[in-house]
């Protein structure tokens, strides 16, 4: 087991949102589509895939039920990145709170950062949410998670509302 102190900074992106950007496509071979129902296995496997290198340790805790309660809840949408059918990323967003939108994950598999793959993602999520008309998109990174992760959301428009320290329990470490 292995602590880590954090520093986790809280942005939110609120009207006048920026314009949306025209679609460039996808590199050949790499989809980003909604998952309408993943599964409890896959969802935990592209979650450790992407996360485990940040530490990313809420779900790895939670129960296959509690899970499921999660993913599969209606105001929750699982966006994938695939290259040739392989996971390679997902995008995660909660409307529970709607007209607040948070977008609670965003990640790659090690191999598929670098390409500009995060950032298309991110723009395609963003462009989505903007068509249901939010007050108000959030999104938290922590000093844990990759360094090019805070600018990029900053570069998208969100802003730091607030930081706290926190330790990450990583019981897997």
């Amino acid at each position: 087991m292995a602590k880590y102190k954090t520093t986790v900074t809280h942005l939110e992106m609120v009207p006048p949102f920026m314009p949306l950007t025209p679609d460039m496509g996808w590199p050949e071979g790499i989809s980003f589509t909604r998952e309408m129902d993943i599964s409890i296995a896959a969802y935990r496997a592209l979650y450790d895939d992407v996360g485990r290198q940040w530490h990313w340790v809420n779900r790895r805790l939670l129960t296959d039920r509690q899970l499921s309660a999660i993913i599969h809840h209606p105001t929750t949408e699982i966006f994938t990145l695939k290259n040739n059918d392989r996971p390679i990323g997902f995008v995660e967003l909660n409307f529970k709170l709607f007209p607040q939108v948070e977008i609670v994950f965003v990640g790659l598999v090690a191999a598929a950062i670098g390409q500009g793959l995060g950032s298309l993602m991110l723009q395609r999520v963003i462009d989505y949410v903007y068509t249901r008309a939010p007050s108000r998109i959030i999104i938290q990174t922590c000093t844990l998670d990759h360094p090019s992760a805070l600018p990029l959301y900053q570069r998208y428009g969100f802003t730091p509302v607030g930081r706290k320290q926190v330790t990450i329990i990583d019981e897997e470490r």
